[in-house]
């Protein structure tokens, strides 16, 4: 049986190991036929915050894309609901980022957490913010409607709901539209969280996985 998550910094350190020091258990695929379409999906993707598509060389074409176009059809439709998150949020751009890092810290997916702690820098977020995401929404270190957010990210993780009263405190500040997309956000990011760990497709070196700060 599968033991509960264990945040400890020796299990930490474990998860990160059995994800990025593995074997891939599917191959990336570089023939013409995945990189002609792939070339454009990462186009799509890599301009997602100018709104325009911004070519990127072969080589720069992540692992995981190139792995998942095993499914060009159905990775094409997850890769279209986190387009729509990252270049057209209705979420601010912080609120944003902290909840795709504490799912990311919680459900201990190391591409997630990586990623998007670098991202979060480039977007205003400080290396106190990023040590306090670790600690989630019990740390004194956030606003009342952060401390909401991040508790309803720990709740939709642990138990998909959320109490009445983390649910008041956010429908203060955000309207329907971004009550919407907030678990959306949080499933979507878990998805691709999901297959990353499952497939164990290589991290790009840049991305120190669960250690990043």
């Amino acid at each position: 049986m599968t033991k509960p998550l264990s945040y400890t910094p020796d299990a930490v350190a474990a998860r990160n190991a059995a994800i990025m020091e593995q074997p891939p258990r599917l191959p990336a695929n570089r023939t013409e036929a995945v990189l002609a379409p792939a070339r454009a999906m990462m186009a799509q993707i890599a301009g997602a915050a100018s709104g325009q598509a911004t070519p990127v060389p072969d080589e720069h074409i992540p692992e995981m894309l190139l792995t998942a176009m095993c499914h060009q059809e159905l990775f094409e439709r997850v890769v279209n609901v986190s387009l729509q998150l990252l270049k057209n949020p209705s979420l601010p751009l912080r609120d944003r980022q902290l909840v795709i890092l504490r799912t990311g810290w919680l459900r201990q997916i190391p591409y997630i957490f990586g990623e998007h702690v670098s991202v979060s820098k480039k977007l205003g977020l400080t290396d106190e913010d990023i040590e306090q995401v670790i600690v989630g929404s019990a740390s004194p270190h956030w606003s009342e409607h952060e401390k909401a957010l991040l508790e309803a990210t720990e709740q939709i993780v642990n138990s998909a709901m959320v109490t009445d009263e983390v649910w008041q405190i956010l429908a203060k500040s955000y309207n329907h539209p971004q009550l919407f997309e907030l678990p959306v956000l949080i499933g979507q990011f878990s998805t691709v969280g999901y297959f990353q760990n499952v497939l164990r497709i290589p991290l790009s070196p840049s991305n120190p996985g669960l250690t990043a700060r």
